[in-house]
């Protein structure tokens, strides 16, 4: 094979990559279940992609105790968690190691365990009953125009900041909008 069909079948490749990444993300957009979570946002800043606000969720730390399922989960494992609608946030309802079935009023979402909040684990390192657990989801983080961060990182007092992602059937999420008040105000697209 000549260089030239290798760099083609190359460049084929990373092509077909990319397009399989964005087309993964699309899906879930389209086709997923939107769910609203009420966020904790905080606005730090990146110097190459400007500015951005990470967002802490009531998900991101689960009250073992206070939700059914598993309760040993190893670190940087999955965790796939139920969600049950509510007005207007979404809630845990149990978290497991393995994807559960979907129930009819609700959504199943993957994160990852990335730390216990106790202050030990134990030998074999797995978190204690009634402990705290840390999950990462893989939304928290949303670019914003240039100097709008700011505005989200402190909204005024009459206004409340909640992301409506879409989950699809396989766990994974994507940010599709960012509201303010109920309201969009940033609406992800394609590109």
């Amino acid at each position: 094979m000549s260089l030239c069909w290798r760099l083609v079948v190359v460049f084929a490749i990373q092509a077909a990559a990319l397009l399989y990444m964005i087309a993964d993300r699309h899906w879930t957009l389209v086709n997923g279940t939107p769910v609203i979570l009420e966020t904790e946002p905080v606005d730090p800043r990146s110097l190459f992609s400007g500015d951005y606000v990470a967002l802490r969720y009531k998900i991101n730390r689960l009250a073992l105790m206070e939700l059914a399922g598993e309760r040993e989960f190893r670190p940087h494992e999955d965790v796939y968690v139920v969600l049950r609608r509510g007005e207007p946030y979404w809630t845990p309802v149990s978290a497991h190691t393995t994807m559960p079935a979907v129930p009819a009023d609700g959504a199943v979402i993957r994160g990852e365990v990335v730390e216990s909040q106790a202050r030990f684990w134990n030998s074999t390192p797995r978190s204690q009953d009634g402990l705290y657990l840390g999950v990462r989801y893989g939304i928290e983080a949303y670019f914003v125009p240039e100097g709008e961060g700011r505005r989200i990182e402190r909204p005024a007092p009459n206004e409340k900041v909640s992301i409506r992602i879409a989950v699809d059937p396989r766990g994974h999420a994507a940010i599709q909008a960012l509201l303010v008040n109920g309201a969009e105000r940033y609406v992800e697209g394609l590109f």
